[in-house]
């Protein structure tokens, strides 16, 4: 499918609600008891074994080509990982699953495969975004490769720059986290040189 065919598809199902729907007006799910955060490396310890789990995020991504504003559905398990992406209609923008095997993107219907799902999206979008890192810095953590790493008095990770499987140079900054003893990311925003993406997330499914 050609990229300007993807952007009408957006296009035909976003018009009559875009304007109208922000992602900071999306309803997020009350929290339970306050807890305080683990220690930091129990804490992130913790993250890194998580191994199964989902999330129910809003969000919005702005690009040279668009800005879309929808809902996510990631399921992460092991090293495998599907998301879905709404727009406001709920109608389905995109559904990606990735495995050893190799990636799949469905657009408007259509299945697409490759290596990469960064390089899928990319191609049907024109998105450049950060999905192939995104098991680790979903959860609040950086990678090896990370670097200006900075951390808060309770020892989370605030932000970081993030160089994505496309080259490209992310910043990632987390503006909230739930209450929990895990202190799982809320709010999250990642911006490069042309296109930033916001996600708040409803729901942890762990």
């Amino acid at each position: 499918m050609k990229i300007q065919q993807f952007w009408r598809f957006i296009r035909r199902s976003l018009t009559s609600l875009s304007c109208a729907v922000a992602i900071s007006a999306c309803s997020i799910a009350p929290q339970g008891p306050v807890e305080m955060p683990l220690p930091q490396n129990e804490r992130e310890a913790r993250l890194q074994q998580m191994q199964q789990f989902s999330l129910d995020a809003s969000i919005g991504v702005k690009s040279p080509k668009d800005s879309v504003t929808g809902s996510l559905e990631w399921q992460q398990t092991g090293d495998d990982y599907q998301a879905a992406m709404r727009n406001v209609l709920g109608l389905t923008v995109f559904e990606l699953t990735n495995t050893a095997t190799g990636a799949t993107v469905v657009v408007d219907g259509k299945t697409h495969r490759g290596d990469s799902a960064g390089e899928l999206l990319n191609y049907l979008s024109g998105w450049s975004l950060p999905i192939e890192e995104m098991p680790l810095w979903i959860r609040g953590l950086p990678s090896l490769s990370s670097q200006n790493l900075q951390r808060d008095s309770l020892g989370r990770v605030q932000s970081f720059t993030l160089i994505d499987s496309q080259q490209r140079q992310w910043q990632v900054t987390y503006t909230e986290f739930f209450a929990d003893s895990l202190s799982l990311p809320r709010k999250i925003t990642l911006q490069s040189a042309d296109s930033r993406l916001k996600l708040v997330i409803r729901e942890w499914i762990l």
